[in-house]
């Protein structure tokens, strides 16, 4: 069998073999899968400027009013990305908390006064 007998024969194209057709569907769902996740995880301010919608990040459930919060900052990257901390006060003691575009390698400081434990 020559190339493209395979295909005559059936008197469909190439593409739309069941085995094509897999693959396409598979490459798609990987991609949407793909944008799911990064715009699941993303929490920079580019959603909204495309939405029109405000990107919503949620502090920590200690803190119920925006009493608490002490602070709040912003800093740029060379990469583009920002990183928005945030201090609060929670159970009487002060936190600062890093947010960052992408949501991942996040960190939180408790601050201590020296000798209270």
């Amino acid at each position: 069998m020559r190339t493209g007998e395979r295909a005559t024969r059936s008197g469909t194209g190439w593409w739309r073999q069941p085995g094509c057709i897999l693959a396409i569907v598979v490459v798609l769902l990987m991609a949407g899968a793909a944008g799911w996740i990064y715009f699941g995880l993303y929490q920079g301010r580019d959603i909204s400027r495309i939405t029109g919608v405000p990107v919503k990040i949620p502090l920590p459930d200690c803190v119920r009013s925006s009493e608490q919060i002490i602070s709040i900052s912003f800093q740029s990257t060379q990469s583009g990305e920002t990183t928005k901390d945030v201090t609060y006060i929670c159970d009487g003691k002060i936190f600062s908390h890093e947010y960052n575009d992408f949501g991942i390698l996040q960190g939180t400081i408790e601050w201590t006064v020296k000798g209270q434990p």
